[in-house]
């Protein structure tokens, strides 16, 4: 039987990158020098949605409120985001993907999942594979982190924390999402913030504590508040499919 393959494409700039080529067509393209950012509501006012590399060079970064950034970076330029736009544009790039597959699905607004499984063979293999992916992605304009491993969370955890075109093999999660840190296991904000504050900074801590002990604690948790739940996705004890 064919191991499982699974291919995570995070897209960490997806809505500046697209704002950009709307401006670029338009002519209005600001120069590379002023930092740009969109915003979108928060709770208390607009907060940054995405940040040019001008802006982040500035330490303008994503969730900041964007009066309190002005007071940073007075030069700063604000767009709002159109996140709709964003949304439908990766729903265009999930059929757009099927090039390399014939399964892929949006992974939330910044990212695609991919089921390779039996197809890297026709790409000269896996690593042969992300390049090709990387490449047709960077034509479209786009910057892109990917990584292939045997499930859908361990392949979203490299893609966004682990080296460039990371590889994992089918019995590798355990020793590859070690050191990763704790965020790699989606979970929600407030469940990050408890693990850290239990000294668990990485997945590997997570692993390492007694199972009766997680349980415990987070029976009563969701899916992405439930650490226990995610790792075993991402080592692939609970299923998650590619549909």
């Amino acid at each position: 039987m064919t191991a499982r393959r699974i291919v995570s494409i995070f897209l960490p700039q997806l809505a500046i990158e697209r704002w950009s080529r709307v401006m670029e067509r338009q002519g209005n393209a600001p120069p590379d020098d002023v930092p740009v950012v969109l915003a979108r509501e928060g709770q208390h006012g607009p907060v940054i949605h995405a940040a040019n590399r001008c802006a982040r060079m500035n330490g303008l970064q994503p969730g900041s409120r964007v009066v309190d950034m002005r007071a940073i970076c007075p030069e700063l330029q604000v767009e709002y985001a159109d996140q709709a736009g964003d949304r439908a544009a990766l729903d265009r790039l999930v059929l757009w993907a099927r090039r390399w597959c014939p399964w892929s699905v949006r992974d939330g607004d910044d990212g695609l999942i991919l089921d390779t499984t039996g197809a890297d063979h026709l790409w000269g293999g896996e690593a042969a594979m992300l390049v090709e992916m990387e490449t047709q992605l960077s034509l479209l304009g786009l910057t892109a982190r990917l990584a292939v491993a045997p499930t859908w969370g361990a392949a979203w955890a490299l893609a966004r924390f682990g080296p460039v075109r990371a590889i994992c093999g089918p019995d590798e999660a355990y020793f590859k999402l070690g050191p990763l840190p704790v965020t790699g296991l989606r979970l929600d904000a407030p469940t990050v913030l408890l693990l850290r504050r239990l000294g668990l900074k990485t997945i590997g801590a997570v692993m390492d504590v007694p199972r009766l002990s997680l349980t415990r604690r987070f029976v009563k948790a969701g899916l992405q508040a439930n650490p226990l739940m995610r790792l075993d996705q991402a080592m692939g004890k609970l299923a998650e499919p590619v549909s």
